[in-house]
């Protein structure tokens, strides 16, 4: 039998950076945007902190927009490929997030 991760404490400091700097996102005039590899540029439309429950990441996103990033609702960091997901879109959130603060 498989030993059950938890959240990396790699994670944790990730989720928690983006959890402080939602606020001032969030009352920000600008949108944070991201095209990650895609062909057209996707909103990340995130107005409520990233919540972490034990091996499980949820991130709420919005969908205001026809152009949403797209982000899981629930990561589970046991699943390898979901934590590779995670990692990857956690890392476009605060590079989208440090954008919109810096110009702002």
């Amino acid at each position: 039998m498989k030993a059950k991760k938890t959240v990396s404490k790699a994670i944790m400091n990730r989720v928690l950076a983006i959890n402080e700097m939602l606020p001032s996102v969030v009352s920000a005039d600008k949108w944070a945007t991201a095209y990650s590899g895609g062909a057209f540029l996707g909103y990340i439309d995130i107005k409520k902190p990233i919540v972490v429950s034990n091996q499980f990441v949820y991130i709420t996103e919005e969908g205001e927009f026809d152009y949403s990033y797209g982000f899981y609702k629930r990561y589970d960091v046991n699943d390898e490929y979901e934590l590779d997901k995670l990692d990857y879109d956690l890392s476009i959130i605060k590079i989208a997030f440090n954008q919109v603060i810096k110009n702002h």
